[in-house]
């Protein structure tokens, strides 16, 4: 282990990136790579940051670069302390580089990950106090006025568990505005485009609709939400699914999961969470001043957080500390390695679930725990993800079609037994069958009885001695009745469909819905649809459905033609 650390380290070690030297490579990712560095100066001067540098085959890309400026210039004026703050934008011959402040520290799901394994429980205390001071930087970048007096108002997008770092000294910081959205970006985003974590967007997000600081509010509900009942709320295979779960799936109290929660809480989580932006908190400082408010006495501060983040990761920070020393010649190898291996962990995003309330138990009895579930939170191809869900559609079917011929032939089997049992039973007792039932004193007759005469005279409207006979109807032959023919078995199959932007579906005059639709009913076969946009542009889309199973397609409007 110390010698790939060593290892690690010496690959990039004394590289220059501007004027900053670097110390270690952190991650590289599909845009940029990170390292950990330091600006020399005179007297032993050293100010440590991470410098994030455009990957040279993305360099050429223009709407990567725009997003790469725009990630510096909208937050480069930012000045909050719980907001992650960039130093410095520059250009070598290897391309651009962004120069952030160095936070020594571990991102929430580095935290759940670590409770997950030494079996410690998330205290409520120190997510609702993350989530208020989320809740004021966010209102700072929703409300930003850049130095010339101008509203600059900045919406994250992102706002998930893996973009939150908590320090070792207990401060929260808001990181990656990578995908943030201000006034004069330079990297446009077509109208309707879905960026972000899926499981953690709002419902307008999903839709592509415009945003405003709600967008953020309903992020921020859905990490408390999780932070609250160590589970994941909007989960499953693929980024359509979540995106369905987000626009139409139940949304559980968190004092249903965990009743632990106050109901304080327990509301301000739900009202974050409301499906219509107009319901939630008009704005995360108002988010903010109502948690205060229902559990004031709940909130951690710094220094109880910093305390919690000591147990957790002691040995992290001193590993974190070592890494640093070593850029004055003080080089303990096994210590450097751990220092990598710790500030490279976490880059996955992925939410480590976890039940507090078995973690509690496991105190006092370790075998009740059970063990963490890692669940998948980064994007997965849309078009395997269709490819594996079709495979299991076809497995499925395969299995039911077997099971039902199991359940056809153990039907006949009792059908055959009880005929069976039935012809025993005439056999063995045939008087049982003929003897009358007792209904009490009075004899019930029997078919052959002739029934007792009617007192006509007290019957109105019939003379005495009886109605008069009608006479017979003479019986008309019968005309035979023609069988219906067999009407046609139609298949059925779905449709899941994703436009960006999002449009109205005709099938004909038939209208279909909005996008995003998910599972509507469709007859097999190919089908002509007509979708119209936001800019009332008719365009012509052709989708085969196929018998029991859903075709799930994501499509841009402006790849579509225009019908004729």
């Amino acid at each position: 282990m110390a010698r790939g650390g060593s290892a690690a380290l010496e690959q990039h070690r004394g590289e220059k990136i501007g004027r900053y030297e670097v110390l270690s490579q952190l991650t590289s990712g599909g845009m940029a790579e990170i390292f950990l560095g330091f600006t020399p100066g005179p007297g032993g001067f050293r100010k440590y940051v991470v410098v994030k540098r455009i990957l040279p085959d993305v360099k050429d890309n223009d709407q990567a670069v725009n997003m790469f400026l725009d990630e510096a210039r909208i937050t480069a004026a930012f000045s909050h302390p719980n907001i992650g703050q960039v130093f410095d934008l520059g250009e070598d011959a290897q391309g651009h580089y962004l120069v952030m402040e160095f936070i020594a520290g571990q991102n929430l799901n580095q935290v759940t990950a670590a409770c997950a394994r030494t079996r410690t429980v998330l205290p409520l205390g120190f997510s609702v106090s993350v989530v208020h001071q989320l809740a004021l930087a966010l209102h700072y970048a929703h409300t930003f006025t850049d130095p010339a007096g101008q509203p600059f108002p900045v919406i994250h997008r992102d706002v998930a568990q893996k973009n939150v770092m908590v320090t070792y000294e207990g401060v929260v910081k808001l990181l990656d505005f990578g995908i943030a959205k201000a006034r004069g970006s330079l990297g446009r985003t077509t109208a309707g485009t879905v960026k972000g974590t899926t499981g953690y967007m709002s419902p307008e997000q999903v839709r592509g609709e415009p945003l405003d600081g709600r967008s953020d509010v309903f992020g921020l509900g859905v990490m408390l939400w999780e932070m609250c009942t160590g589970r994941r709320l909007f989960s499953a295979a693929t980024e359509l699914d979540e995106m369905k779960l987000i626009l139409e799936g139940p949304i559980a109290r968190p004092r249903s999961v965990a009743d632990f929660v106050p109901e304080g809480l327990d509301t301000v989580v739900m009202r974050a969470l409301a499906r219509e932006r107009a319901d939630r908190f008009a704005s995360a400082k108002e988010m903010a001043r109502v948690i205060e408010q229902a559990c004031p006495k709940l909130l951690f501060d710094q220094d109880q957080r910093a305390t919690f983040m000591l147990e957790l990761f002691e040995d992290k920070k001193k590993a974190t500390q070592a890494l640093l020393q070593s850029a004055q010649g003080q080089v303990d190898e096994p210590l450097l390695a751990e220092a990598v291996q710790s500030l490279s962990d976490g880059e996955d995003g992925a939410f480590v679930e976890t039940n507090p309330r078995a973690f509690a138990d496991a105190k006092t009895d370790e075998r009740k725990a059970p063990g963490p579930t890692l669940v998948r939170d980064t994007p997965q191809d849309p078009v395997q993800a269709l490819r594996a869900e079709q495979q299991a559609t076809a497995e499925k079917l395969a299995s039911e079609a077997k099971s039902g011929q199991r359940w056809v032939m153990l039907a006949l089997g009792l059908a055959v037994l009880v005929g069976l049992a039935s012809f025993v039973v005439r056999v063995a007792f045939p008087a049982a069958e003929e003897a009358p039932v007792d209904l009490g004193p009075r004899p019930l007759p029997r078919p052959s009885d002739k029934p007792p005469p009617v007192d006509t005279a007290l019957v109105p409207g019939i003379p005495a001695g009886g109605a008069p006979e009608l006479p017979k109807e003479t019986a008309k032959p019968e005309t035979p009745v023609k069988p219906e023919p067999p009407r046609p078995v139609v298949k059925q199959g779905g449709l899941t469909l994703v436009t960006i932007p999002a449009s109205e579906v005709f099938k004909g005059k038939q209208r279909l819905g909005q996008t995003p639709m998910f599972n509507i009913p469709l007859p097999a076969g190919t089908h002509l649809l007509t979708l119209v946009g936001v800019d009332k542009q008719r365009r012509s889309l052709s989708v085969p459905v196929k018998a029991n199973e859903v075709t799930k397609l994501r499509i841009e409007l402006s790849d579509l033609p225009k019908a004729k």
